[in-house]
């Protein structure tokens, strides 16, 4: 009788602790990329309303990461706004990306084993906004301007979920969104707020109401 109590008692703890850890996790990542979203208001303030921009095409190396061409990516001009380390002062310590204390760290992130041949980002600036500026955003408090990205081994969403090659790049958009969360994920807006949002399927993350991706406007859209 005992031991079957006790059972019953370890059956309903073990879900309750697994559900704390994961929405500790999930108030760690809205903290980060709320950061992310201050430094970027920042950024923009200081640069005549610019965005930072996205940075490389696809996957990264490490080694690409300190490219002139990334000079001005958000992974490397945002971190030194907080006295942190840019994306490009990993190259010659990898696994340092991806420990306690870097701030592309994600602890709910599914990272590749092999997560040293490549810069994995667990999240990214809005590939919709590429070269637009803050002055020209419609609706600050609803257009995402960082997202969680999702990595090769996470779930996609349906009915799309982008393809195998595009995933763990330093930009995201509705079709490479995840839900890590028990079917949410976090998004920081271009007001620089973050939320959870319910991402269960594509449909919820294409509903302006809750996310708004690309401007309505073609002028002042991504590509």
């Amino acid at each position: 009788m005992v031991i079957s109590i006790i059972g019953l008692l370890a059956g309903l703890a073990i879900p309750a602790i697994s559900g704390g850890l994961l929405q500790g996790k999930k108030a760690e990542s809205l903290n980060l990329m709320k950061e992310f979203g201050t430094l970027a208001l920042t950024y923009s303030t200081d640069n005549n309303s610019a965005l930072p921009e996205e940075g490389g095409e696809g996957l990264q190396s490490f080694s690409a990461l300190g490219n002139l061409s990334n000079s001005a990516a958000w992974y490397n001009v945002l971190p030194p706004l907080a006295g942190s380390l840019s994306a490009s002062n990993y190259r010659t310590k990898p696994s340092s990306f991806y420990e306690k204390g870097s701030l592309f760290y994600l602890k709910a992130a599914k990272y590749p084993k092999n997560k040293t041949a490549s810069a994995y980002f667990a999240f990214g600036i809005n590939s919709q906004l590429d070269g637009n500026r803050l002055i020209n955003i419609r609706q600050p408090s609803r257009t995402a301007l960082f997202a969680e990205a999702r990595l090769p081994d996470e779930t996609k969403l349906t009915p799309t979920g982008g393809k195998s090659d595009s995933l763990g790049q330093p930009k995201v958009r509705d079709t490479r969104f995840v839900s890590r969360y028990n079917g949410s994920g976090v998004v920081t807006f271009c007001d620089g707020h973050s939320e959870s949002i319910r991402a269960a399927t594509q449909t919820d993350t294409l509903n302006t109401n809750n996310v708004i991706w690309e401007q309505l406007d073609p002028a002042v859209a991504g590509n």
